[in-house]
């Protein structure tokens, strides 16, 4: 079996299995050796804790970075966030810039956010500030949309923490952690509905960051029309968009899942807002996502269940590729090979970000636009204030 790659997985999905398989990759138990180990996040957590100190060897390789969830866990993530703005603040970069009220001009892509219970009192002043608000409380390690509701009354606050029978905010150990973020009561709609985007990105190795995006991403609907209105806050089927909680409206559609293909949108978004304000829009998802990477060192945790046959087409391909980027040619891992693969094995990726080509050209210092583009707040030439901002881009 010398030269061939030996794999475990804990999950077992077919997306997962036939992507090995079709590689002649060796099935083996995971306490024998191995060099891919596509792992849970339970286990990953197991294998990589305080207490066991595990290290991977040169020729081994996992799905995950061990500190992934410093992306995933919804509180983590915020205060990532909020940390590498103060940094960058600190440095004087002019990415950490601010307009005259105090607001990020490249930064600001999270809502205004608080952890509760540790953060009740800075969120009951900031409350009340807008009373009329709407604001969203999720559990911090949940998904699927499991324990989110809205709120716009701090009574219904107060009625949370008794029924958690929490006799006080401040007895943190008894209670499990929430973020509370400000809603967006106004998104975008495509047929009066709200949906959310699933994109996949693939990141290679965080020293020198290097990330990629699959171009099959695709969209979740809601099931029922959005409605700011009070009266509705309770209906998750109108203001979440996890298939969890979808397949079991009236209205949802088993066939193809409520989805739409990133492809699809673009094309929708073209049409009815035009190419320059498309191509702004996901120019600026692309910063947003480069920018959370650099604020953690993680990647994140997709499903790979499959509600649908095109769904799971798609997954099996998203493996298929991602495995060509992270185990090329098929094989034996090898920790010391770090560079960028040819452009014909990405298939359905594109690169993202290379850190080391963006040190290299100086995207990540200069003053400059990229040639043909108009990205507005991202860079080139403000048409309102005729002053030159940083391409934050790269």
């Amino acid at each position: 079996m010398a030269g061939k790659v030996k794999w475990v997985t804990d999950i077992e999905k077919s997306v997962l299995i036939n992507n090995f398989e079709k590689r002649g990759w060796v099935q083996v138990t995971e306490n024998e050796d191995w060099n891919f180990y596509w792992m849970s996040v339970q286990t990953i957590r197991n294998v990589f804790s305080v207490e066991t100190g595990y290290r991977l060897s040169d020729d081994q390789i996992v799905n995950h970075f061990p500190n992934h969830y410093e992306l995933t866990r919804k509180d983590l993530m915020v205060k990532n966030i909020k940390r590498y703005r103060k940094e960058l603040e600190k440095e004087g970069s002019p990415l950490a810039e601010k307009d005259e009220s105090g607001k990020y001009l490249y930064l600001d892509f999270v809502p205004v956010t608080y952890m509760l219970p540790a953060d009740y009192n800075l969120f009951v002043e900031e409350f009340r500030k807008s009373p009329s608000s709407t604001w969203i409380m999720k559990p911090c390690g949940k998904a699927q949309g499991k324990g989110i509701f809205l709120i716009n009354k701090l009574s219904q606050i107060k009625k949370w923490s008794r029924d958690s029978k929490t006799s006080s905010f401040m007895t943190q150990s008894t209670k499990e952690a929430y973020v509370i973020s400000l809603y967006i009561n106004n998104p975008l709609l495509i047929g009066g509905r709200k949906f959310d985007l699933r994109l996949y990105v693939l990141v290679s190795t965080y020293r020198p960051l290097r990330c990629y995006m699959y171009k099959l991403g695709f969209c979740r609907f809601c099931t029922v029309k959005y409605t700011p209105s009070t009266s509705e806050l309770d209906n998750m089927f109108v203001h979440l968009t996890n298939v969890a909680i979808q397949k079991h409206g009236e209205d949802y559609n088993h066939i193809h899942g409520g989805k739409w293909t990133v492809h699809n949108l673009r094309l929708y978004l073209e049409s009815t807002r035009g190419k320059e304000v498309t191509s702004r829009l996901f120019d600026e998802i692309h910063w947003i996502i480069v920018q959370s990477l650099k604020a953690v060192a993680v990647n994140a945790s997709p499903s790979l269940t499959s509600s649908t046959a095109n769904d799971r087409i798609l997954k099996y391909n998203l493996i298929n590729d991602t495995l060509n980027i992270a185990v090329p040619n098929g094989e034996i891992p090898d920790c010391k090979w770090n560079k960028s693969p040819p452009k014909e094995v990405l298939g359905n990726y594109e690169i993202l970000y290379d850190e080391e080509l963006a040190q290299g050209d100086g995207a990540d210092r200069e003053l400059r636009s990229r040639p043909g583009q108009s990205l507005g707040p991202r860079g080139g030439r403000s048409r309102d204030s005729g002053r030159t901002v940083l391409t934050t881009w790269k």
